[in-house]
């Protein structure tokens, strides 16, 4: 069957007449053009026609009165037709012909390499924000106007590059080297009292030492000089040492008087969102803003494909907690602010430790205010430099 007899159609068909030639003879005369003829008898046989050709070869049957019977048919035409019969075929066919041509084309998921202190998620977000996101054009991301503004948005870079393995953008970055800030070593220092205390151990492994073991200090003595007078020289260096002292400190701290706590749960309920890109849609009714009564937990479950490729696709749950609430009484007031203020104090101070502690609450103006007098034990010297030719006691 030729190209073009294809694409028309063709029928196969059966004539079965008491005048095989009469009848060969009449379809001759009326133009029609038989194919693959074939006798199957004295009165049968079978031949191709073409499509067109079908109904005038049936009227002229009738007319003769002789039995034509359809055998099959074949060609591209039948075939279109078919499909065409067939909606949900054709649809799901153009659908998957649309992915083919435009599945490949496009960036489904981004992939951050080579940073160390600046955050993947913060290099992501502004890739997004420069275009570089989920359905973006495979040649668009690899364009200099992306890694532009992609650089601009993010100073801590100094190069970045785009790309693409299938459906993935790998965003291949070098960050800005921070060069190290390392104490000089040069230059005169002397290490002085930092606060006033009472000296308990004094350690000097350079320098000149001038202050001994139960000694009274107060803040701003040199208590390790960086120049040591060796008789005919003063010679100059860096102090270095330690200085353990007893010292006293002072600390207020107020909280409200009509302060709530709370106490047992009363009731709990859950909502359920999903994300879609940037899109939020809330599978419940109201804003989702809660009072001071509420606790929340919000929890995200992300859509990830085997491999760890992660959709922009996220359910999230927040569960609300509903609580009894109470007014906090004297002792709890108390013991909450004796607990900050301790704390407070063992971060500023430098491998201090408390000794002893006298508070005094009051309550005045809707507020509990406790001042506390702390003894303590901490290093209380501070290295400061020294110029040539300033008095050094």
């Amino acid at each position: 069957m030729g190209v073009f007899r294809s694409l028309g159609g063709m029928v196969h068909l059966e004539l079965t007449s008491a005048d095989i030639s009469g009848a060969l003879a009449a379809i001759n005369g009326s133009g029609i053009r038989l194919f693959r003829a074939d006798s199957h008898g004295d009165l049968t046989i079978r031949f191709w026609v073409r499509r067109q050709d079908y109904r005038a070869l049936r009227r002229l049957a009738e007319k003769r009165g002789e039995s034509l019977k359809l055998l099959g048919r074949s060609g591209l035409y039948w075939s279109v037709k078919g499909l065409l019969g067939r909606p949900v075929l054709v649809l799901g066919m153009l659908l998957l012909l649309g992915m083919v041509l435009f599945v490949p084309s496009r960036v489904y998921f981004v992939r951050v390499e080579g940073n160390e202190t600046v955050p993947a998620r913060q290099i992501l977000e502004a890739a997004e924000n420069s275009g570089i996101r989920f359905g973006a054009s495979r040649r668009a991301v690899r364009s200099e106007r992306m890694k532009n503004e992609l650089l601009s948005a993010l100073p801590e870079l100094q190069w970045a590059g785009v790309n693409t393995y299938g459906c993935v953008a790998v965003i291949s970055v070098r960050e800005r080297s921070v060069p190290e800030e390392k104490e000089s070593e040069e230059g005169v220092c002397s290490i002085i009292a930092a606060r006033d205390g009472i000296i308990l151990s004094c350690t000097a492994t350079k320098g000149n030492l001038l202050c001994t073991v139960g000694q009274a200090v107060q803040a701003g003595e040199v208590l390790i000089s960086g120049f040591t007078d060796c008789g005919l020289t003063v010679t100059a260096t860096r102090a270095e040492g330690e200085i353990l002292a007893q010292t006293r400190r002072t600390l207020t701290t107020v909280t409200p008087s009509e302060h709530l706590i709370r106490c047992e749960e009363q009731s709990q309920r859950t909502k359920y969102s999903l994300i879609l890109g940037k899109k939020r849609i809330n599978f419940y009714k109201g804003s989702g803003i809660w009072d001071a009564t509420c606790g929340k937990m919000y929890t995200e479950y992300h859509l990830t494909l085997p491999g760890g490729f992660q959709l922009p696709v996220t359910l999230v749950k927040e569960v609300y907690t509903s609580y009894d609430l109470s007014a906090s009484e004297t002792e709890e007031a108390e013991a909450r602010l004796a607990e900050f203020a301790e704390e407070h104090l063992r971060q500023v101070m430098v491998a201090g430790t408390i000794v002893s502690a006298d508070h005094v609450l009051t309550a005045e103006d809707g507020l509990y205010r406790l001042t506390g007098d702390y003894a303590c034990i901490e290093m209380i010297g501070k290295v400061q430099g020294v110029k040539i030719g300033d008095y050094n006691g």
